[in-house]
Formats: structure tokens, sequence, C-alpha cells
């Protein structure tokens, strides 16, 4: 009963986000193509955070959501498509369908992004400015794997759907 009365989904939901991946990321251990799952997630959420940052300082422009995450701009959001996008082009040009890579590399860095926003919704809801501050003026530590939660979770549903990963040969 005290269960039933004190429910609150947000932190329900908050708690099975940022614990999924981590089980997910023990169930992929036991694939064959557990490194190269494990290499381009990180590839993905490295590659797009990085230079989602300094396409949006470098080249400014108008913020996307300021009410949920005061310093992603639309420059930033599509510097952290297109840089990761055209890096896996040139890692696998000629030796898989072109555009299975280019469709993927998208989906794959849009998520990330989704992530960060996602986390930084839920560090808003919670009226809290940093996770952490073991780094400081980086927003914590959620903020290195808020893109990498979200990815690691629909790379695990594409793979339960079978989905054909380019980098996967």
């Amino acid at each position: 009963l005290y269960f039933i009365l004190k429910f609150n989904f947000e932190k329900l939901f908050g708690l099975i986000y940022c614990s999924a991946p981590f089980f997910i990321l023990t169930n992929f251990r036991v694939d064959e193509n557990y490194q190269e799952y494990l290499f381009y997630i990180f590839f993905f959420v490295i590659l797009t955070d990085v230079f989602s940052y300094f396409s949006g300082k470098i080249l400014k422009g108008k913020k996307i959501i300021p009410s949920i995450s005061a310093g992603k701009t639309f420059s930033g959001t599509i510097g952290g498509i297109l840089i990761p996008c055209i890096l896996s082009v040139f890692m696998f040009i000629g030796t898989v369908n072109i555009y299975l890579v280019i469709f993927t590399s998208i989906l794959f860095s849009v998520v990330v992004q989704l992530g960060d926003l996602l986390e930084s919704f839920f560090k808003r809801l919670c009226n809290v400015k940093d996770s952490s501050n073991l780094i400081p003026g980086h927003g914590g530590i959620l903020d290195r794997l808020d893109g990498l939660f979200l990815l690691v979770i629909v790379i695990f549903i594409l793979k339960i759907l079978n989905f054909d990963f380019f980098f996967i040969m």
C-alpha cells in the first residue's frame, strides 16, 4: 500500500533508464561481435558529443530547446550528425552498402543527441544543474554517459529486430 501511495513514475522510469544499459552491455558480452558493438557505441557517443560541442561553439546559432539544454544549438546538432557520418563513410567505403552506413550513422548520432536532451530533461525535472561534481563544469558523470545510455538501448532493440549493422561483417 505504501508503494502504491508513494509511486512516482518519473523516478521509476529514471531508475530503469539509468540501469538498463548496464544490463544490456552485460548481455552483449556473450555475443561474438561484442567488441564491434562496444567500439561503435563509444565511437558514435564520443564523436557526436565532441563535434556537437565544437561546431556549436564555433558556428554558434539558434538554441534548440533552451529550457531543457541551454547550450544545444542547431549548428552543434548538425555538426554532431555530419562528422560521425562522414568518418563512418570513409571507414567503410567500398566494403558495405554505403546507404546503410549513412542511415545508421545519422540514426546513431541523432539517438546520442536525444539521449543528451533526455538526461538534461530529467535533471530539470529534479531541479539539478549538475548530476555530480566529480568533473567540475561538465554537468557530472551522467553528462558523459547520457548519449551512451539511449544508444545502447536503441542498438539492443535493433539487435532484437535483426537489424543489419554495417560494422559487423
